[in-house]
C-alpha cells in the first residue's frame, strides 16, 4: 500500500492537527485528528479486505497476428458475499521473450462487483512483431473509498503466447493468377477417382471406361454394357516450402517472405477441402493429410511465428520430406529471398534428381515483381 498524491496531502493535515493537539492541549483539534487517523485506517482496511477476495481469469484470443487488435480479458470473481468492491485497476505486464528489454504495459478498469458476482474487464493491445511474448505478473489495485492510499496485490501468473506473422493481402484476381503459366505461384486441380465422387447414376458405355464401372445387372437387362457414373469433384492440392536462406541479413525481405507464406496459408487453409503441405527450411514438414483442422493451422503459423534466418539451409532435404506428405503430382511452391540461379543453389545439384519430377514453382520475394500477388499491409501507429 503506498500513499497517492491526495493521501500525501491528508496526512500532512492529520500530522499537523496532531502537533497542534499535542502542543495546544485542544480537545477539539485531539478529536479532529482522532477522525483523520480513523478515516485512513478504514481506508487501509477497505483496500486490503477487497483485493483479497477477488480472483482473476485471463483470457486470450485463439490467434493473434501481428498489427491486429486483439481484446485481453480478465474475468474477475468477488469471493465475498456482502462486500462489493469497487473501482478497481489492472496492469498486466507484456514481455518479448528475444528481447527482454522490450516490454509493455497494459491497464483495465472495472468500476463495480457486487458480492458473489462476476464481470469482465478488458483491454486492447497491439503488437508488431512476431514472436513468442509472455504475460504476466499481474497487479489489481483500487484507491477505494477515499482514494488516499493505493492498495495492490501481485498475482505472479504468467502466461505465454505466439503472435503469428503479420499477414498482408493478395491481390485481387490471385487464383486466375495461380492457375497460369507465369513463374511464381500454381495451383493444379485433379478430378477425383471413384473413390472420392458420389454414384448419382447410369450410362451407356464409352470408350476408355474401366471395367470395375459396368453394372451387370442393368447390362444383362437392357442387353448393351451399362456404366455407373460418379459426380466429379475437384480438390485443391498445393505444396509450399519456405525458404530461410539469407547471405546478407535483411530484416525487410525475411518479414516480407514470412508474411506472404502466412498469408498464403490463412488464404488456402478457408476451403476445409484444400489438400496442403507445408515445410520450412529449419524444421516442420507437415501435411494437413494427417493434421487436420486447427492443429494443423496452429502448428504452421507457430513455425512462421518462430522462424529467424538461415546463413544456409540445404533445400533438397526438406523437399523430398515435402514429397513424401504430399505427393509427386502436387504443384510445390518455393518461396524464398533469393533467386533461382543464385550461386548458392548450384551446390544442391542432389535436389536436381526430385526437382525433375515435380511441378515445382519459384516464388522470390526480393524481386519487385511479387508485388504483382502479394502486398504487405502497411504499419498502424
Amino acid at each position: 500500500m503506498r500513499f497517492t498524491r491526495s493521501g500525501y496531502h491528508f496526512g500532512f493535515v492529520a500530522l499537523f492537527t496532531i502537533v497542534g493537539a499535542v502542543v495546544r492541549d485542544l480537545n477539539l483539534l485531539a478529536i479532529l485528528a482522532g477522525l483523520l487517523i480513523g478515516t485512513l485506517i478504514i481506508q487501509w482496511r477497505f483496500s486490503r479486505g477487497t483485493l483479497y477476495g477477488l480472483t482473476v481469469a485471463r483470457q486470450l484470443p485463439i490467434e493473434i497476428f501481428a498489427g491486429d487488435l486483439f481484446p485481453v480479458r480478465y474475468r474477475i470473481h468477488n469471493l465475498r458475499q456482502w462486500l462489493p468492491a469497487w473501482y478497481l485497476q489492472l496492469d498486466d505486464r507484456i514481455v518479448c521473450e528475444s528481447n527482454r528489454r522490450e516490454t509493455a504495459n497494459g491497464h483495465a478498469g472495472l468500476a463495480y462487483i457486487g458480492g458473489q458476482d462476476e464481470q469482465l474487464a478488458t483491454f486492447q493491445c497491439r503488437i508488431g512483431q512476431r514472436g513468442r511474448y509472455q504475460l504476466g505478473p499481474l497487479k489489481i489495485s483500487t484507491e477505494f473509498p477515499f482514494g488516499l492510499t493505493r492498495g495492490s496485490r501481485l498475482i505472479d501468473r504468467r502466461e505465454e503466447f505466439i503472435v503469428y506473422p503479420r499477414l498482408g493481402r493478395l491481390r485481387k484476381g490471385w487464383r486466375a493468377w495461380m492457375l497460369s503459366d507465369q513463374p511464381g505461384l500454381v495451383v493444379s486441380r485433379r478430378r477425383a477417382g471413384i473413390n472420392e465422387g458420389d454414384f448419382y447414376g447410369l450410362r451407356g458405355w464409352q470408350n476408355g471406361d474401366s471395367r470395375r464401372w459396368i453394372h451387370w445387372r442393368t447390362t444383362a437387362r437392357i442387353g448393351e454394357l451399362a456404366v455407373r457414373q460418379f459426380e466429379q469433384q475437384q480438390r485443391q492440392q498445393i505444396g509450399l516450402l519456405v525458404d530461410l536462406y539469407q547471405d546478407t541479413p535483411s530484416e525487410e525481405s525475411l518479414e516480407r517472405l514470412i508474411g506472404f507464406a502466412a498469408t498464403l496459408m490463412n488464404e488456402v487453409l478457408r476451403n476445409p477441402e484444400t489438400q496442403v503441405a507445408f515445410a520450412i527450411s529449419d524444421g516442420l514438414v507437415i501435411s494437413n493429410r494427417n493434421s487436420r483442422g486447427l492443429e494443423f493451422r496452429r502448428r504452421v503459423m507457430n513455425s512462421l511465428a518462430m522462424a529467424a534466418r538461415r546463413p544456409q539451409p540445404m533445400l533438397h532435404d526438406k523437399l523430398r520430406e515435402l514429397v513424401g506428405v504430399s505427393d509427386t503430382n502436387w504443384p510445390l511452391i518455393i518461396a524464398s529471398t533469393r533467386p533461382l540461379n543464385h550461386p548458392s543453389l548450384a551446390a544442391e545439384d542432389a535436389a536436381e534428381s526430385v526437382a525433375g519430377r515435380l511441378d515445382l514453382r519459384w516464388f522470390n520475394l526480393a524481386d519487385t515483381s511479387s508485388e504483382q500477388i502479394f502486398m504487405e499491409t502497411p504499419y498502424e501507429d
